[in-house]
């Protein structure tokens, strides 16, 4: 269980800091639905509490093709301001198809399946968190996020069972949307859902756009402590094993919104964040390029 846990956290921690970094030196080329608001988030919540359950009902082949689907779509998006148009699908396509080969071939248990399918994770979660962020997903938006991902995980967690299910039948496939290690052994396996690793990495790019490179540092290793708190807890059987670490980092992720409204006031636009903290002028070439205005 420790290795499992060690490793796991091991990959939250590059998600954060490669979202963090993500953020000031690539520029994601959006697509043109403009400004992400609370209806967009509202939107995110629902897809949220359904998408499980669609997950749930779906044969399994079904949902490979879903899942598929979805990663491919999210390594499009993070990827390409790194690669060239040319390389670009040829990356995107092997990954997923290097992590189907490998679930088929050796397990989705297997050591070597893990490793490829966390490090994809990791590039999705990065993507997504940095399309939110970049799209103008305002904090208070995502501290309301982060709060009503925290009352659903909770119920569908321990009242409904709804998370538990689905983490069984995901790890049977490839391309699960989890980060995982020690599968290979039930008694030491641990495993963490994309959607906390989210919040994780999300929530600084957002303070920091609003409040300043202060508050964004603070949120991000508040992120990390928190759910290394989470995961010594259960490594010392102090909490289960089936805990959802939004119950424990969402009620922090509000408590620093409130704080740094209550001390600094309405949250600074864009234009503002940017004025504060100029981009690089590879950063803007790159942004040109995409056709993308900051």
């Amino acid at each position: 269980m420790i290795t499992s846990i060690l490793v796991v956290y091991g990959f939250a921690v590059l998600a954060a800091a490669g979202s963090w970094w993500y953020f000031r030196h690539r520029r994601i080329v959006r697509p043109p639905f403009g400004v992400i608001n609370l209806g967009d988030v509202t939107v995110a919540m629902a897809g949220l509490v359904l998408i499980p359950l669609l997950y749930l009902s779906l044969p399994l082949a079904a949902v490979v093709f879903l899942l598929a689907f979805l990663t491919l779509g999210a390594l499009q998006v993070v990827l390409q301001p790194v690669l060239g148009r040319r390389s670009l699908w040829i990356v995107c396509l092997g990954l997923i198809a290097a992590d189907v080969a490998l679930g088929l071939t050796v397990g989705v248990r297997s050591a070597a399946f893990l490793l490829a399918n966390d490090a994809i994770m990791l590039i999705v979660v990065v993507g997504v968190a940095n399309l939110w962020a970049q799209s103008g997903l305002r904090a208070a938006h995502a501290a309301v996020f982060a709060a009503a991902f925290t009352l659903y995980d909770a119920v569908a967690t321990w009242k409904f069972s709804v998370m538990l299910h689905l983490f069984v039948k995901l790890t049977k496939l490839p391309l699960f949307p989890l980060v995982g290690w020690g599968l290979d052994d039930v008694p030491t396996s641990f495993l963490i859902g994309l959607g906390d690793l989210l919040l994780v990495s999300l929530f600084p790019l957002v303070m920091r756009r609003a409040y300043g490179r202060t508050a964004g540092l603070c949120a991000l290793l508040t992120g990390l402590a928190v759910t290394a708190l989470v995961l010594v807890l259960i490594a010392a059987d102090t909490i289960g094993h089936t805990i959802p670490v939004m119950v424990f980092l969402g009620p922090t992720i509000v408590a620093q919104y409130l704080y740094w409204r209550l001390t600094r006031g309405a949250e600074r636009p864009t234009w503002q964040y940017l004025r504060a903290e100029p981009l690089t002028p590879r950063v803007l070439d790159r942004v040109t390029e995409g056709g993308e205005r900051p």
